[in-house]
This record gives structure tokens, C-alpha cells and sequence, in this order.
């Protein structure tokens, strides 16, 4: 699967010092710029007894070494800047140092009922489903990157994947109702959507075909996804990470 900028040389993450670290991204001002993107896709998950964690892909937890409070009260997906750290992990795969956290819209998805208009219900409005390190299946979650059009009025925009079908459970379809906002700039936005409305089984694979309506007509493409299992994607890094830019007001 995709992860740490897909997670594509944990090991060498594990291996490089923070002096290396800390250095690698400086400009020719002498200038940090490590801590402007994220460089992850995380769920931010609270413990009962206090502090949270951070699951990075199927496998690999990470233990945030100068946080005691989750940011959440409830489990989030969001964009992460953490850098290594030396600090004990404890029962987690890896420590490190939590630079800043940035919401993704996280929600569940939706089971239409029979007879739903889904033009009416979910909306029509066109958008392009980007295939960066940022769109995936994992942990649970369908995490989607898209694109579209707005004139930066902070109108929101309402995003759902919806399954219309309980016969064809693992075709699902992502719905845009852009609110009259279908002007102006090309923006992105990425939501998370909740699977646990899937039979889904560890170790078991299921093909999830995602459909939309694309500015050049309707859309498809199928994701495989073993829960519990780490894919091997070939380390793919998609797109620059966001920074802490606004980028869409989504609901």
C-alpha cells in the first residue's frame, strides 16, 4: 500500500539520524524546509486510559514521542510531519517527533437506501480522482484525492462514497454536490471515508471498484486491498505533499 510517502524504505527511515534528517531538505539560505509538508497519511487513534497512537499502513504503528493528548477525541485519518526519534517505542513499530497534525475529512461511508435518487440525494458535480500516494485503500479507510473547481467563496462542498447496490457490495461511488460552487480555480481536497460497513476479513482480498463522473465522463477503477497486509506498490510517491494550506471547505 502507499504510505509514508508510502512508506517505500521504512527501513532506511528506521537507519537515518536526525542530523541527516534535519539536513536533507535545506535550501540554499540554510533555511529548514522539512517541516512544511506532511509526509504521511495517518489514523490518529485515542486510548481508552489516555495518549493516542498513530497506524501508519496495515502493519506499522507509530508512538508519538512528545505527545500525551490525541488531538481527536475520536478516531481521525489525517496528514502528519513527524520526524525520527531515539525515544523508546514501546509496543509500537516506531517513535518519533510530531511536528503538526491537519484534518482530513473523515466520515462513514454511505449504504443507499432503495429508491434513492443519488443524482438528487449525493449530487453529479464533476471531479478528478488523482492517483497520488494519497489516494488508498488502507487501515480500514478509502482515502481519496481529488480535484475540482471553486472561487474560493468557502461555499462547502458535500463528498460521499456512496454503495448503491447491497447485491454488488464492493462497487462503490464517490458523490460531489459542489453547492453551485463549479467556478473559478482548479483546487484539491482529499476526504477518508469509514470501510466497517464491508465484510472485510484480515488476510482476506477484495477488489473495490471506485466509479465517478470525471470532467471527461464516467469514471472506474478497481483497488485491491488484503486487509491486514502491507501491499508492495513499488514505493509510488504520487504528488508533493500538502503543506498546512486550506484547500476546500468539505462536509
Amino acid at each position: 500500500m502507499r504510505r509514508y510517502m508510502r512508506f517505500a524504505a521504512f527501513a532506511a527511515i528506521m537507519a537515518a539520524s536526525l542530523a541527516a534528517l534535519s539536513s536533507c531538505l535545506k535550501n540554499e539560505a540554510d533555511h529548514d524546509d522539512s517541516t512544511l509538508f506532511a509526509n504521511a497519511i495517518v489514523t490518529v487513534k485515542p486510548l481508552a486510559e489516555g495518549g493516542f497512537y498513530m497506524q501508519l499502513d496495515e502493519e506499522t504503528t507509530l508512538f508519538p514521542a512528545n505527545a500525551v493528548k490525541s488531538p481527536y477525541d475520536e478516531e481521525q485519518r489525517a496528514f502528519v510531519n513527524f520526524s525520527p526519534s531515539d525515544a523508546d517505542a514501546g509496543e509500537y513499530d516506531m517513535a518519533v517527533y510530531v511536528n503538526w497534525f491537519r484534518d482530513i475529512l473523515t466520515k462513514d461511508m454511505v449504504q443507499a437506501a432503495s429508491g434513492t435518487d443519488l443524482d438528487e440525494e449525493y449530487g453529479t458535480d464533476p471531479v478528478n480522482i488523482m492517483d497520488s500516494w494519497m489516494t488508498a485503500v488502507e487501515d480500514g479507510y478509502f482515502t481519496i484525492h481529488f480535484e475540482t473547481y471553486s472561487d474560493g467563496t468557502g461555499i462547502k462542498h458535500k463528498v460521499n462514497l456512496v454503495q448503491p447496490d447491497p447485491e454488488k457490495p464492493f462497487e462503490l461511488e464517490f458523490r460531489h454536490d459542489a453547492s453551485g460552487d463549479v467556478n473559478g480555480d482548479v483546487v484539491w481536497s482529499v476526504a477518508a471515508f469509514r470501510l466497517s460497513d464491508l465484510d472485510l476479513e484480515n488476510g482476506k482480498k477484495v477488489t473495490i471498484t471506485l466509479k465517478w463522473d470525471s470532467f471527461t465522463g464516467k469514471r472506474s477503477h478497481d483497488f485491491e486491498y488484503v486487509p491486514g497486509t502491507v501491499a508492495d506498490d513499488g514505493g509510488q510517491t504520487g504528488d508533493e505533499a500538502p503543506g498546512t494550506e486550506s484547500v476546500l471547505n468539505l462536509e
